[in-house]
């Protein structure tokens, strides 16, 4: 009978230099692509709040704007409700 529970040490297919070279150039790859990803997401980051601060200027000078025609026509229509009581 032959013992087969017993794992034997089989050597690598490939020389363990050749893979740990490979682990570190996929570990600089890797590295390289988290870089990459970190620019871009910075980049989007301050496009949007570019956006905002864009955003905000814009409703500081709309919002007055806004109000103002709200309030001429509210005025407006006081104005015509008192003309059709007198008339």
């Amino acid at each position: 009978m032959s013992d087969t529970s017993g794992a034997e040490a089989k050597a690598p297919i490939r020389p363990i230099g050749e893979i740990v070279s490979d682990i570190e150039r996929e570990r600089a790859e890797l590295s390289g692509s988290f870089a990459t990803l970190r620019n871009d997401l910075d980049e989007a980051l301050d496009a949007g709040r570019q956006r905002a601060r864009d955003a905000g200027r814009k409703a500081a000078v709309i919002g007055p704007i806004v109000a103002v025609g709200l309030a001429s026509l509210a005025a407006a229509a006081l104005l015509f409700r008192r003309r059709r009581k007198k008339g």
